[in-house]
């Protein structure tokens, strides 16, 4: 039986009628979306706590202010990657703490002229002198000059010969704050204050709460605090689950040395406290530029790549935008990937490329190590899986009937079976997740592992199981040279 349902049976005026259905067009691809989670300024425009779109650095600086880390963010994300939807969720500061603050000294007066040169998260900054300045008239300049560069996450106040130099916002994300200044004119020095600590952090819950149901693939934090990132991990492990299915990837960046996981603040300890399959965790380490800068950076080069194919592999994607003065050592690197760290080399020109891009997650509720997750495609690949399924069995088969038995019923007859479901997933595993995508591979074993059934006393529900077998990622090609 062809099924018409806009015509009706006993229609009696001549004509030729044709209705149309769409439900068997299209694609399954849908638009990546991407969550930037920072801090604003009072001077945006932006509500706090509600996500924005944003499309330029232009319009994120105005919604959440100059050198905010939700600006910056954008900004470092905008520059490698405009493909994928944006969004902001902009915070605002701690309501209780502190900003992080430093106070440069200027002493002499320039005998002849020169410049100012400081740096500030790798920002170069170069400030003239002209023969005869006094301490004071520098100052001045250099707070001048320093509140002239909207892409800073910090100001300047100049007060006869000392400037300080202070966080936009209170917090102990300011502590991330870098500054190196020397003079360059004669006759003028300058010295550099002990930093004083920002404090204060803000609870996320409730802006992660206020998302709702609406999917963000991929997600960048200026957040790198353990309790956080945890509530961030609670958020996405929700997400991923068989309710609500809009699974995403959060990208945080570490700071500090190596270490060992028994080092307060070093990587590996920070790294300790996630263990998570959705939280990718990026070695910033003590290398130039602010960690949120560093985590919109590497989401903007990965999730262009994932994004269009979520089993791709990643290595050697650029990471345009920030600077890495070091590379860590190949044992170095083992001990990051181990603990579930993501790790990079350098090309000659000193561009950062993703060695290996694995999740945080190292070991199973045992406390045994695990390495199901261990690389981002995987979770990646298996979401994607899952999607698809469920759109495509939703596009087809929206209306049908569902049987128990295995009688005939016709081929035209939209009446679900065991045996159809099963065909549905063989077709969909054969010709889309190897052939079209290379999602997955070995046919043959899937086929044995497919088990379909409807539910004992149901007459609505259909239950299956099945175990597709992941493709893999060529990382690592091992030989034996013997030679005579």
């Amino acid at each position: 039986m062809i099924p018409i349902r806009q015509i009706q049976a006993n229609l009696l005026v001549p004509g030729q009628y044709q209705e149309v259905d769409n439900s068997l067009a299209g694609t399954q691809e849908d638009i990546k979306k991407v969550l930037l989670i920072g801090y604003k300024t009072s001077a945006g425009s932006a509500t706090e706590g509600v996500p924005v779109q944003v499309g330029t650095d232009t319009q994120a600086a105005a919604l959440c202010g100059s050198g905010s880390d939700a600006a910056l963010m954008a900004a470092a994300f905008l520059a490698i990657n405009k493909v994928e939807q944006l969004w902001i969720l902009p915070l605002a500061e701690p309501a209780s703490g502190t900003k992080w603050s430093i106070a440069i000294t200027i002493t002499g007066t320039a005998t002849e002229a020169g410049t100012i040169d400081l740096s500030i998260n790798g920002t170069a900054l170069s400030i003239g002198v002209s023969s005869g300045d006094s301490a004071a008239s520098i100052a001045a300049a250099l707070g001048a000059g320093i509140n002239s560069e909207t892409t800073l996450s910090v100001e300047a106040a100049a007060t006869d010969a000392v400037v300080t130099i202070s966080a936009l916002v209170k917090g102990v994300l300011g502590n991330h704050n870098s500054v190196s200044i020397s003079a360059q004119a004669a006759g003028v020095s300058v010295s550099t204050g002990t930093p004083t600590s920002g404090t204060g952090t803000v609870d996320i819950s409730d802006a992660l709460a206020a998302l709702g149901e609406v999917r963000y693939h991929y997600l960048a934090l200026a957040f790198d605090d353990t309790a956080n990132s945890n509530k961030v991990a609670a958020e996405l492990e929700s997400r991923y689950g068989a309710m609500r299915q809009i699974g995403g990837r959060a990208f945080i960046a570490l700071s500090g040395a190596l270490g060992s996981a028994s080092t307060s603040g070093s990587l590996l300890s920070q790294a300790q406290g996630i263990n998570n399959p959705h939280i990718l965790l990026i070695p910033r380490g003590n290398n130039p530029g602010l960690p949120c800068v560093w985590a919109a950076a590497w989401c903007a080069a990965a999730c262009r790549i994932l994004a269009d194919d979520p089993a791709a592999n990643t290595y050697d994607t650029q990471v345009n935008g920030i600077i890495a003065e070091m590379e860590f050592a190949i044992n170095d690197r083992q001990r990051l990937l181990e603990a579930g760290i993501a790790t990079y080399r350098r090309d000659t020109a000193g561009t950062v490329l993703i060695e290996r891009l694995v999740t945080s997650y190292t070991e199973n509720s045992d406390g045994a190590r695990d390495t199901s997750y261990l690389d981002v495609q995987v979770v990646e690949t298996v979401d994607a899986v899952r999607t698809y399924i469920n759109r495509e069995a939703r596009k087809r088969f929206k209306t049908w009937k569902l049987s128990s038995t295995g009688e005939n019923f016709g081929s035209s007859a939209k009446v679900m079976s065991t045996g159809v479901f099963r065909s549905f997933l063989a077709e969909l595993y054969s010709e889309v997740f190897i052939k079209e995508k290379q999602w997955c591979q070995d046919f043959e074993q899937y086929l044995k592992s497919i088990r379909v059934e409807v539910k004992a006393g149901s007459k609505t529900r259909l239950e299956y199981s099945h175990e597709p077998m992941l493709i893999g990622q060529f990382y690592i090609g091992t030989g034996l040279l013997q030679f005579k």
